[in-house]
């Protein structure tokens, strides 16, 4: 039996928040953009989402190891910083689990018999099934996460090694060398590329289950972090070098998750591949689905101060069902819409905290190092780029 061990579940529960809709969204999104654009965009976009863990991480210890969001936002920013925390924090995880139960719920719903006597279809039946199955092992808390994430990122491995070896021999290198069609065009993806490396909701949650070891939790959010930059370059490759740019612009166009799988199935001529993409793809979403839930989960049950876990499950997991089943392409819209909360929560709010620290004299300038404005700036051009270019 597998037993919980903090700073390895930790670092899997990063990384499997992280690997989940940058593996559908980010070949979406590159066509007329080239594998080098994408890559370097990918490069920065990890260092500065890495910067901004580590401000949480600050602030979080600085207040007290493991409390939530909620809770930070208000010792230091009293109620503006309340509001604040709640908006974004509600907007960014609603948004992100409207696209994992959109995607996961196409994935799952293929599953299901056409003809049922529900009032609902297909996909409105496998978006039910995905969240009341993955949304209950969420509630369960961090503990369970940790041994369920586990066993699924190694499936999810497992299952991404096989698809590179069949779709490895079929990439075309000519393809991942191109220049890009429109020099803008990089500049209106960045903030879906910004979203692909957005774990930093469940931090206070992982720091309550490691503890207060501050060097410890660096190591586990940088390598859990860089574990999903070195996947999504690996699979970005495979995908442009077998996807033309005609091909990825009627993906985007259609903003499913089967599309992309269809296509990639077509241009292999492996009769698996097709069964192990959906295994890859629907584990993605689903380790994703869990750390993010599980962030809200914990957000929720701070900031509503319930003893009830089923009140706080509903108020986590209905706003999000109904989202996912009334918006069309709902994959690809939420997750630009979520970059703007994501930059807020991970980089903007925890900066104020953490300049409202250095007021009060209980965090030295040193403690987070030459790239905090940097890193708020870059945050600040998330917000302005999803404002004018969604």
């Amino acid at each position: 039996m597998i037993k919980p061990s903090p700073p390895v579940g930790a670092t899997l529960i990063v990384a499997g928040t992280t690997i989940g809709a940058g593996m559908l969204a980010l070949p979406m999104i590159s066509h007329g953009l080239g594998f080098g654009v994408m890559a370097a965009f990918m490069l920065i976009t990890w260092g500065m989402m890495a910067v901004a863990a580590l401000l949480i991480l600050e602030v979080n210890l600085t207040i007290k190891p493991g409390c939530s969001l909620f809770v930070m936002a208000t010792e230091t920013l009293q109620n503006k910083g309340k509001f604040l925390a709640i908006g974004s924090m509600l907007f960014l995880f609603y948004a992100l689990l409207a696209a994992y139960i959109a995607g996961g719920g196409s994935q799952l719903g293929q599953y299901i018999p056409e003809h049922s006597e529900l009032p609902i279809g297909q996909n409105s039946q496998g978006m039910l099934l995905f969240t009341l199955l993955f949304g209950t092992m969420a509630s369960a808390g961090v503990r369970y996460v940790d041994i369920c994430n586990r066993l699924l990122f190694l499936f999810m491995l497992g299952a991404f090694v096989i698809v590179l070896g069949i779709l490895s021999p079929e990439v075309r290198p000519s393809q991942l060398i191109s220049l890009p069609e429109n020099k803008w065009l990089g500049i209106t993806v960045l903030p879906v590329v910004f979203t692909s490396f957005g774990y930093h909701g469940g931090i206070p949650s992982l720091i309550a289950y490691v503890g207060p070891n501050r060097q410890l939790l660096k190591r586990i959010f940088l390598l859990g972090s860089f574990l999903p930059l070195l996947v999504y370059l690996l699979w970005l490759a495979t995908a442009l070098g077998q996807l033309d740019a005609n091909q990825l612009a009627m993906i985007a166009d259609d903003g499913s998750v089967t599309a992309l799988v269809t296509a990639l199935t077509e241009s292999s001529h492996s009769s698996f591949l097709e069964s192990f993409i959906h295994i890859f793809t629907d584990l993605a979403l689903i380790t994703s689905f869990l750390g993010v839930a599980l962030g809200l989960f914990d957000f929720m049950h701070s900031a509503l101060n319930s003893s009830s876990r089923v009140k706080t499950a509903i108020a986590v997991y209905i706003p999000p069902l109904i989202i996912a089943s009334l918006i069309p392409g709902a994959f690809v819209v939420a997750l630009n819409f979520a970059a703007l909360a994501l930059a807020v929560l991970a980089i903007i709010l925890p900066a104020l905290m953490l300049l409202e620290l250095r007021k009060r004299g209980l965090v030295s300038k040193s403690a987070t190092g030459i790239l905090f404005w940097p890193t708020v700036l870059f945050g600040v051009a998330i917000c302005l780029l999803t404002l004018f270019y969604s």
